[in-house]
């Protein structure tokens, strides 16, 4: 095969221009009706508050440090606030990127054989990365990832089939390994599956020797690669603090089990064809298990007999490759328990590994057994590539449409899209600053996932905890309702009759039946004469309003001052006399 065969042309090319346009239409139309979960609005409400510095790129973010996903967090919260439409997009150019980058690779290891075509629709269609897809935080820790090694092993191959100069060459692989090691850490296993693919390259050697002919073969690589991976090392562990959980050994095996058994290798053969699903969870039928453990064996067994002079390297490669993914689930997540090992968002990357052996083992073999029978003939050609191409399309529909409505955070999206509308159809209302839904963002983050921190980035720019006539609570399903009490504690009545507390230029101690402690909402009813301001205070805090004519309400936050509150101090500004009527203490219904 030439390296500098064209890829795009004849009817392989057109294949993978079918395949690559099928990809891009399906998972369009499912990213656009997906939105945002959970770690978007927390990190991009952080990320509107932050000014773009160093030390904002390299914060710690439970343990991870990617500098380039907090790039992508500030821009889009300051210059596109929860545009949904620029993050599918984004999103997609990353995969269809990553997928042409697969099919050039798959070119030069296969040449014109028809099984590029077939591997192309294994990665393309591959229902075990769309969980990850669709969501944006978890998208920008696989698909950079996934283009960035791809990438780095299409360097390498021009380099070992001489169409490319070494200098350039390891100038450029290192290059695209720190980009990868600056969106997500994973992308330290660029390194070892360098070292597999040259293993695998290495066909003048046989057997062990291979390990030292690509380790002399390209030892210049590897030396910059290593100072790179311990520099990354030393760096992430003095940004960081976080320390993997602890587990025991039942855990970490019912973790391994669930990794393998029932993502990693139903994932490979587009599954879980069907299952239950559990929060990111998803638990594959037996009958699944099964079968795509057989369907494993059967494939590897082809691959040992019709493979290719590095098949039994390409399979060690991938082996080696899980066992790492497992290795970082393990030391990071393994107290979750086994659960956590049908999470797809750490099985997703395994796919790109899957076919790129896959390819290995095959290169420089004969036709796959099906694919010899069909080359007598174009006729029969068509029929096996359609076939295979078929089956696994079906098997990957069936996978996709378990997924979906799962995963796709429709719900997420009709509660932004209800508060935006309300806060549309009425700019003048202020909204008590909560925790958000913890279907929206867990309460785990803290103040981060306080409403105003997650949606004060708005484009209607809310308001939040203002003295307001018209204070809203934020409901389940994200519309605005007016504020009620569910519990509440009233002031003492004023001695002044129908006036009851006269707040004049001077203090006016308003006292509570029983003192009240921490953040609470406070109502005070009254009526004016004429417009005053007023101001309400309670030790170091202080707020004002202005009283209107007629009988009239007003809502103010306090907020947790020391000690417990036994009484609002309240004065006007002298223009007019503001009876208080009633003063009340609670916290609202949701």
């Amino acid at each position: 095969m030439s390296a500098r065969f064209a890829a795009w042309r004849g009817q392989q090319g057109a294949a993978a221009l079918a395949v690559l346009l099928t990809m891009v239409v399906s998972r369009w139309i499912l990213l656009g009706e997906s939105f945002f979960n959970q770690d978007d609005f927390y990190l991009s409400g952080r990320a509107y508050d932050a000014d773009l510095t160093l030390e904002f790129l390299v914060r710690d973010t439970a343990g991870h440090v990617n500098p380039l996903q907090q790039l992508a967090y500030w821009l889009l919260a300051h210059l596109a606030p929860y545009d949904w439409g620029l993050v599918a997009a984004f999103v997609l150019v990353l995969q269809t990127a990553t997928t042409v980058v697969m099919w050039l690779l798959l070119t030069r290891l296969l040449g014109e054989r028809w099984s590029r075509v077939v591997l192309l629709a294994v990665f393309a269609w591959a229902p075990i990365t769309l969980a990850t897809t669709l969501w944006w935080s978890a998208a920008m820790g696989l698909w950079p990832h996934l283009l960035c090694s791809l990438l780095a092993v299409w360097f390498l191959v021009r380099w070992h089939q001489g169409d490319a100069r070494g200098v350039t060459s390891v100038l450029a692989i290192v290059l695209t390994t720190t980009v990868g090691l600056l969106w997500h850490e994973r992308a330290v296993l660029i390194v070892p599956v360098l070292f597999g693919v040259a293993v695998c390259l290495c066909d003048e050697s046989i057997g062990w020797r291979r390990l030292r002919a690509a380790t002399i073969r390209y030892r210049w690589l590897w030396a910059w690669l290593v100072l790179l991976l311990a520099g990354f090392l030393v760096a992430h562990g003095l940004l960081t603090d976080v320390e993997g959980g602890e587990s025991t050994f039942r855990e970490q095996a019912g973790v391994t089990w669930s990794f393998l058994g029932k993502n990693v290798v139903p994932g490979f053969f587009g599954g879980p064809w069907a299952g239950e699903l559990e929060g990111g969870a998803v638990r594959p039928a037996t009958w699944v298990v099964v079968m795509s453990a057989g369907l494993a064996l059967v494939v590897a067994a082809l691959l040992v007999l019709r493979g290719g002079p590095a098949r039994r390297w390409a399979l060690v490669v991938l082996s080696g490759y899980v066992v790492a993914d497992l290795a970082l689930l393990i030391s990071g997540r393994a107290g979750f328990g086994a659960i956590i090992g049908l999470d797809p968002r750490y099985s997703s990357d395994v796919i790109h590994a899957a076919v790129l052996c896959a390819a290995l083992a095959l290169r420089g073999g004969p036709d796959w057994l099906a694919l010899r029978w069909a080359a007598q003939s174009t006729r029969r050609q068509t029929i096996a590539v359609t076939a295979l191409i078929g089956a696994y399309g079906v098997a990957a529909c069936l996978g996709t449409a378990l997924l979906v409505p799962h995963f796709q955070n429709t719900e997420d999206r009709s509660f932004v899209a209800n508060l935006r509308a309300d806060l549309a159809a009425d700019p003048t209302q202020v909204i008590f600053d909560d925790l958000a839904p913890a279907d929206v963002v867990l309460p785990l983050v803290g103040d981060d996932s306080r409403l105003s921190r997650v949606f004060g980035q708005l484009p209607e720019h809310p308001a939040f905890d203002e003295p307001s006539a018209r204070m809203r609570v934020v409901g389940e399903d994200g519309h605005l309702k007016p504020t009620v009490f569910a519990g509440s504690v009233p002031a003492v009545p004023g001695p002044d009759g129908e006036c009851g507390h006269e707040v004049g230029a001077r203090d006016v101690a308003v006292p509570f039946r029983l003192p009240v402690e921490g953040r609470v909402l406070i109502r005070i009813a009254y009526f004016a004469s004429n417009e005053s301001t007023v101001a309400v205070a309670a030790g170091d805090w202080e707020a004002s309003f202005l009283a209107r004519r007629g009988p009239n309400e007003m809502w103010l936050v306090l907020p947790d001052v020391p000690g417990p509150v036994a009484a609002l101090d309240l004065r006007s500004d002298g223009r007019s006399i503001v009876c208080v009527t009633g003063v009340d203490a609670g916290l609202p219904e949701r």
